[in-house]
């Protein structure tokens, strides 16, 4: 277990030597001894070192210091400084090096931790744990976390000491197991569930419901005890023949000897049974008669609703007819009406396309000939002018003209 702080001055054999490693943060004997850059000033680890989370600096030069420098001259000198147990009933003598170990293995008076699970977790010296364990420590009772179907009351919450715990599970907890009390029965279940069983057990000596003189028998053989029970009530014999009487079997014998009675009692189920089937017949018919009546009603709402629909789509269909016939009469009258208007429309532009042919065509003939007229003269005239001139080129002028070029 780590451990803070120093070392007691108080537990050194040689209390003159505490001044050379004595901390000077908590003044006690260095724990893991360092010191600060200079290395003129010893510390505890944990002390040096929460004092340095709130100043960086040494806290006895002030020099700037981030971090611990360990010491192991000064830790090799600690540990081999000869001390006795911190406890002053202990008699442990040795080192340094050796007390926390001693501490936290062999010391009977250093306080540790109750280690008992559900227990209650007090410090207690080592040496006196058996005991508190035993007598002392509270313990939750192992059915505390018992999964019982049920809610957390189903639960055992006491806490006990371990001495009291043996008998609390063994005759006291709720939910002990415990075997069912009828020794032919083998269930097992949890003390708080054997009521419950016991209203159901095969083997629980239960008296016959009918108080016959067998007094008590186990509830597995209530049933095969029905059919030989005297005060069962039963029916007679002749019950087939139409005997409804019913009586303890201790009585029903001389009942069923009683002849008068049951020739009577058949007579009675003979006419039962000949007006029971002649009204089953009767039923029967009226059943079936009813059930074709009910199809041929079907049928004929079905004809009807069939007829109603067919008028329904005749009306449909001469109005529609009706409406065609008018449209036709509208159409064609509209189609004879443009027939005359395109066809006069027709004509007349027929007649207007051929008078304009006609004009276009007299008017080109007329300046074809102006045109042709105009060209025969200035060939007549061309040709006169080159007769003329034909008339003038002489050999001799042509041999001139030849030799000039």
């Amino acid at each position: 277990m780590a451990r803070r702080g120093g070392f007691p001055i108080s537990i050194l054999c040689n209390q003159a030597k505490s001044e050379y490693f004595q901390c000077l943060v908590c003044t006690e004997i260095c724990r893991s001894p360092v010191t600060c850059q200079s290395g003129a000033h010893l510390f505890c680890h944990d002390c040096l070192s929460e004092s340095l989370r709130r100043n960086s600096s040494c806290p006895a030069c002030r020099e700037p210091l981030t971090a611990p420098v360990p010491s192991f001259f000064a830790a090799a000198q600690v540990s081999a400084l000869d001390v006795v147990c911190v406890h002053d009933k202990c008699k442990w003598v040795g080192t340094c090096g050796r007390l926390d170990g001693h501490l936290d293995n062999d010391c009977l008076h250093e306080p540790i931790k109750c280690s008992v699970e559900g227990g209650c977790g007090e410090l207690v010296p080592r040496g006196e744990m058996a005991t508190h364990q035993q007598f002392i420590c509270l313990q939750s009772c192992p059915n505390s976390k018992a999964k019982t179907g049920g809610d957390e009351l189903d639960r055992c919450n006491a806490r006990l000491s371990r001495n009291d715990l043996v008998d609390h599970l063994k005759d006291y907890c709720k939910l002990r197991i415990i075997h069912c009390p009828h020794t032919s029965c083998e269930v097992t279940t949890r003390y708080n569930q054997m009521p419950a069983h016991l209203e159901v057990c095969p083997y629980a000596p239960v008296p016959c419901p009918r108080q016959c003189a067998v007094g008590n028998l186990m509830r597995q053989n209530l049933e095969a005890h029905k059919n030989e029970c005297p005060n069962e009530p039963v029916p007679c014999v002749h019950a087939p023949l139409g005997c409804s009487h019913v009586a303890p079997r201790s009585e029903i014998i001389g009942h069923e000897q009683d002849i008068s009675i049951h020739f009577s009692s058949l007579r009675s189920k003979v006419f039962a049974e000949q007006q029971q089937a002649y009204q089953q017949k009767m039923d029967e018919m009226t059943r079936v008669f009813q059930q074709k009546l009910q199809t041929l009603e079907e049928k004929i709402t079905k004809l009807q609703l069939h007829v109603v629909e067919k008028h329904k789509e005749q009306n449909a269909a001469m109005l529609m007819l009706k409406r065609l016939e008018e449209q036709n009469t509208l159409l064609t009258g509209k189609v004879e009406d443009q027939s005359v208007t395109f066809n006069w429309k027709l004509l007349e532009q027929t007649t207007a396309l051929n008078t304009k042919l006609q004009q276009q065509t007299e008017a080109f003939n007329t300046k074809l000939q102006e045109q042709t007229a105009t060209l025969n003269t200035k060939l007549q005239e061309q040709m006169s002018l080159l007769q003329s001139i034909s008339g003038s080129l002489t050999a001799d002028n042509l041999r001139r003209i030849y030799r000039g070029y």
